[in-house]
């Protein structure tokens, strides 16, 4: 059997210790090594400095130093070589502390043979491979094969060294597939992963062999662009990239079209760590995705750094809002439009801060959105209006309550047990309370949406489609529905800004429709006598609009009550 080649430095100040060593281990019959002495702690840290070896063998003990520093400083210089540590000493509590200091082995000197020396070495290489081979695997994805988060952030931490020491620039750049889920949701996690596969070779390809990629969970991918010039190089970089990675793609034959968006972040510019650059480039990432159409990039910039902050002002402030209570409701008069009696109300939300400055809801209610609130406003909307209307019912003030509700809320799980109890908390009888949604919540929700509404209907919660006629309607849809009423979209009463009805033909159609349904109907947005008199002729009863009275505070709303009576 051919030896195996083995390169030692043997850490001993004992001269006599060393060549009883050496003795034994030239006596190995699978290995043969070559020996490299040190004498003394500092020949020791030379040695390792300037020479690499497969294992060192060092004594406990060593000129005023012990293995504890010798651990240490190998530590510091970032060597990783296995260490045996010999010792004239025999004590189970050293055995420990080297062990968790990171010893291969610990070999009391008494024992020495050169079988029990020979294996030692020989395990302590192979753990260390095997130590290496699994932290190679953790830093790779092992979908793709590309590096890791893990992997990706250690380039990078040195790439930035590096970049500082030359006082060059580069970019980490965040890329993401447009609408991956419809991949899997429609042909399955396989296709998905040939896709992910694919889009990182062609990211490897499209960038140059000084750059690096990785894959940091699901269709999300970082790039380290390496000594970039400046920003408009930067963009003939990204815009290589998201050519070659949009390619018409063909898997297990189906063709599919591929969309992918960019955010980057340069160094020094934007920041001068990696979890800043990563961070950065992840907000391009998501302004990016906000641009129409597809395969935009987008680098970080002082702009968008501004409109950032100011986005998250608002965010802060709309917890704030939450917390302290800043919101309130307005109420809309909904009048009979024969006899103009206020009959409900539709209630609709204002912020105000704490400027007193009143905000409408056009004014933050994306945010709302955007930061994940909706469910919680939709709640306080919904809490608050069935305690306004509790005290109204106490008060003889004979009113219906409508709130509007948001797609996300209604989608959200428990929506409906929400509701039902804030109904049964407050006693609201029975067609008092109406939910008011957009069509396109019917059409887009599927069946666990009308499942929730019709366990709503059960308490005598009434459902209305608001802005009718400008989502998808026909008599056979709307006739499956669980709705009471239509409110036709102001677009057809006064979008045209003239007095007379902006489309009388479709609102005539829509009360037609309304008819035949046996559904309640009211009209939005009426502001001319001559809009109330064209929709009297055409059958509608109800309306709401400026001509009426705008959204009131509660305590105007009920000054205005008195009045009309």
């Amino acid at each position: 059997m051919e030896k195996v080649s083995l390169s030692i430095l043997v850490i001993e100040d004992d001269l006599e210790d060393f060549i009883l060593l050496r003795t034994y281990l030239s006596r190995a019959t699978r290995s043969q090594f070559e020996l490299s002495h040190a004498q003394s702690f500092q020949d020791a840290m030379k040695y390792l400095v300037e020479q690499s070896f497969d294992i060192i063998l060092a004594d406990y003990f060593l000129d005023g130093h012990t293995a504890t520093d010798l651990f240490k400083h190998v530590k510091l210089i970032g060597i990783d070589t296995p260490i045996v540590v010999l010792t004239g000493m025999a004590a189970s509590e050293l055995d420990d502390v080297l062990m968790q200091l990171g010893a291969s082995d610990f070999i009391p000197k008494e024992e020495l043979t050169t079988a029990l020396l020979e294996r030692s070495i020989r395990h302590a290489i192979e753990r260390k491979r095997a130590e290496q081979q699994i932290s190679q695997l953790i830093k790779r994805d092992p979908l793709t094969g590309l590096g890791n988060r893990l992997i990706f952030e250690e380039h990078a931490e040195l790439a930035i060294a590096r970049a500082k020491r030359n006082k060059s620039r580069l970019a980490v750049a965040f890329l993401d597939l447009d609408r991956f889920k419809n991949v899997n949701d429609t042909l399955g996690h396989h296709m998905g992963d040939l896709l992910l596969t694919l889009v990182g070779k062609r990211i490897q390809d499209a960038i140059r062999a000084s750059d690096f990629v990785a894959r940091i969970g699901g269709d999300e991918f970082t790039l380290l662009l390496d000594n970039v010039q400046d920003v408009e190089s930067l963009s003939a970089i990204a815009n290589k990239v998201l050519a070659e990675v949009t390619r018409h793609a063909v898997l297990d034959c189906k063709h599919l079209e591929v969309s992918a968006s960019m955010g980057i972040a340069l160094y020094p510019d934007q920041g001068n760590s990696v979890s800043e650059l990563m961070r950065k480039a992840d907000m391009a990432l998501y302004e990016s995705k906000k641009q129409e159409g597809s395969c935009h990039h987008m680098v970080f910039s002082d702009s968008l750094q501004a409109r950032l902050q100011k986005e998250t002002r608002v965010e802060n402030g709309l917890h704030q809002a939450l917390a302290n209570n800043e919101f309130e409701l307005h109420y809309q008069p909904i009048v009979e439009l024969d006899t103009q009696r206020i009959q409900g109300v539709e209630a609709l939300i204002r912020w105000r801060q704490a400027d007193g400055k009143l905000l409408l809801p056009g004014e933050f209610i994306e945010e709302v959105n955007r930061v994940g609130l909706i469910g919680a406003l939709g709640e306080w909307v919904l809490e608050a209006a069935c305690k306004q209307l509790r005290v109204w019912l106490d008060n003889d003030v004979d009113l219906n309550m409508s709130i509007n509700v948001s797609p996300r809320h209604l989608r959200q799980a428990g929506f409906d047990e929400l509701v039902i109890e804030t109904v049964k908390r407050y006693q609201i009888p029975e067609g008092r309370l109406m939910l008011e949604l957009t069509e396109e919540v019917f059409v887009d929700s599927g069946i666990s949406s009308l499942y929730v509404l019709n366990e709503i209907r059960k308490v005598g919660v009434r459902i209305a489609i608001d802005d009718f006629g400008t989502g998808y309607s026909s008599m056979r849809y709307l006739k499956s529905l669980p709705i009471d009423r239509i409110k036709i979209d102001r677009c057809f009463i006064s979008g045209g800004g003239g007095v007379h009805l902006s489309d009388p033909m479709i609102t005539q159609a829509i009360g037609f429709l309304a008819e035949g349904l046996d559904l309640d109907l009211v009209a939005e947005g009426i502001e001319t006598p001559e809009q109330v008199a064209a929709l009297k002729a055409q059958g509608c009863q109800k309306g709401q609009g400026f001509l009426f009275a705008r959204p009131l505070p509660n305590h105007v709303l009920i000054n205005l009550l008195r009045a009309n009576h």
